[in-house]
């Protein structure tokens, strides 16, 4: 009888952890001065990230929200970078909610194990515009802000 539990519940925690999973791991690409998303809008809000950083350098980064509930409109075309220079200043633009603050991303090279990678995220995010932006970048251009959007709250639902 111990052998049946013990076998039962070994498959049943197997089946959980070796679950097929639709999640897609995007690998957005960060550098000193830049950082770039693979798409602009996702429907589902699972995002699950690997930040790769070839240069020989750590680049911090800050992931926040810039639109709350609803999606920014023309977003991909918004010049976010007086909000980015105030908000490296210290200032912080009372519409945004800041998910990550000078996140580190360490170069590819110091990663010891890629199955335990240290610039893995993963976030159930709700509808909305989000921005990624390194912060140790001088003054603010396009390359250094990548800026995507949620259209639902469906990763929130399960």
């Amino acid at each position: 009888m111990k052998k049946i539990l013990f076998l039962t519940t070994f498959i049943f925690l197997f089946l959980i952890a070796c679950g097929d999973s639709n999640d897609k791991v995007s690998e957005p690409k960060v550098t000193a001065d830049s950082l770039e998303y693979s798409f602009t809008s996702k429907e589902n809000g699972k995002f699950v990230a690997i930040y790769r950083n070839q240069t020989n350098k750590t680049v911090p980064i800050t992931f926040a929200m810039a639109k709350q509930r609803e999606v920014m409109e023309d977003s991909q075309n918004y010049d976010f970078c007086p909000d980015i220079i105030n908000f490296r200043k210290g200032t912080v633009s009372p519409d945004w909610f800041v998910v990550n603050l000078n996140l580190p991303i360490v170069p590819e090279n110091s990663v010891l194990n890629q199955n335990d990678h240290p610039n893995l995220v993963s976030y159930k995010l709700p509808q909305g515009t989000y921005i990624g932006f390194v912060m140790d970048a001088e003054g603010c251009n396009d390359d250094q802000f990548d800026v995507f959007d949620i259209t639902s709250n469906d990763a929130l639902n399960n």
